[in-house]
């Protein structure tokens, strides 16, 4: 009777992992390139929104890559600086596109929703005057030159080394990551033992995001549930600092006078519990030991 015989995929096993790291900084900062060239004409809601997650793909191989070494000091002072800044930037005008979004789904008061749109276009103009003095062209053009000069660097090191961190350059991209990406699941597996509060939950959903783009930059791989959980856990803490904003603003409006705002609080906090609820089967059925794998019969 034929066997079916499972292992990783080729492609992973056959490349190195500094070429494979190498090959993702460069489409990442190729995806980072085409968003900040326009994101300072027009802060749009998408061109922000694009730019965040690019941004967020961004961090995500870097955290990765830095401990590999990548990193030394040009990177801080030329590269590093500009996006955190841009990164800061975006997140305020983010905020409250998203506070935007769900006033309206929510059906908070008028009021409120329209000083944060008034809030938002005051912003933007802040935002776009500020990014522009940035200079991110020229921060993308020095990671280019970059990446390709520490790639050649850490050949060199790794090929006449004797490296502390035990890195070697013959290491499979597939072995190398999944030490990664073992560490990621013990710290998800660990929070989700334990988040109850608000804090903890956003912890949470910081570790599954983190667990989601390791899969996905490195080992091309798309899990429902890791989205499903992230896209919950992301919803309850929109709806936490959601709730938090509508009281400060509400407090400067006319505070309990405002028509509307008992009823917001009461369909937030509802919403809210429901979530919770949501969350609470999520947490004991996280994809742990997720790997890509070919299967033959032999």
């Amino acid at each position: 009777m034929p066997q079916k015989i499972t292992h990783a995929p080729e492609h992973l096993i056959t490349v190195s992992w500094l070429s494979q790291e190498e090959g993702r900084a460069i489409v990442v900062m190729r995806d980072l390139e085409q968003c900040l060239s326009k994101v300072h004409k027009k802060l749009t809601t998408k061109r922000v929104h694009e730019t965040r997650v690019v941004l967020r793909r961004w961090y995500s191989i870097w955290e990765i890559l830095s401990l590999d070494r990548w990193q030394d000091d040009e990177y801080q002072k030329r590269i590093g600086s500009t996006l955190k800044a841009v990164n800061k930037l975006l997140g305020g005008l983010r905020d409250l596109d998203v506070n935007i979004a769900h006033a309206k789904q929510y059906s908070l008061p008028e009021p409120v929703i329209l000083a944060w749109s008034k809030q938002r276009k005051r912003l933007a103009k802040k935002v776009g005057k500020k990014i522009a003095k940035l200079n991110v062209v020229k921060a993308v053009n020095a990671l280019k030159t970059y990446i390709g000069r520490k790639a050649y660097e850490l050949e060199q090191y790794l090929a006449f080394s004797q490296d502390e961190l035990k890195l070697s350059i013959n290491d499979s991209a597939y072995h190398h990551m999944v030490g990664f990406l073992e560490a990621t699941e013990r710290v998800a597996h660990e929070q989700a033992g334990h988040a109850e509060t608000d804090e903890e939950l956003h912890e949470l959903r910081l570790s599954v995001k983190r667990w989601r783009y390791i899969l996905a930059e490195f080992f091309g791989l798309t899990n429902l549930e890791l989205v499903q959980a992230q896209q919950i856990l992301g919803k309850h803490h929109d709806l936490t600092l959601l709730k938090q904003e509508l009281a400060k603003t509400a407090e400067k409006l006319g505070g309990g006078n405002l028509a509307g705002l008992k009823e917001a609080e009461s369909r937030l906090l509802l919403e809210i519990g429901a979530l919770t609820e949501e969350i609470k089967p999520l947490k004991d059925n996280l994809p742990y030991g997720l790997r890509p794998s070919v299967s033959f019969e032999q």
